[in-house]
């Protein structure tokens, strides 16, 4: 059964949040989507190096902190 998990940039002294999330069957495969979608952001100039204290947080539909992926 898939559920809905959401990708928040979380950084020192703001967040970016994700208001569509993707839908994965565990928060390993929500993981690995979060991953690939970094790398490819950062590949094509749409997500420089953030810094030090940078986070991407996958939360599942209620909001629960599933991972925490630091991107410093």
């Amino acid at each position: 059964m898939t559920q809905r998990y959401f990708f928040n940039l979380v950084g020192p002294a703001r967040a970016i949040e994700d208001p569509t999330g993707v839908e994965a069957a565990t928060p390993d495969q929500a993981e690995a989507e979060a991953r690939a979608v970094v790398a490819e952001m950062r590949a094509s100039g749409e997500l420089p190096l953030l810094g030090e204290g940078w986070q991407l947080e996958i939360r599942d539909g209620v909001g629960r902190l599933v991972r925490s992926i630091s991107l410093g």
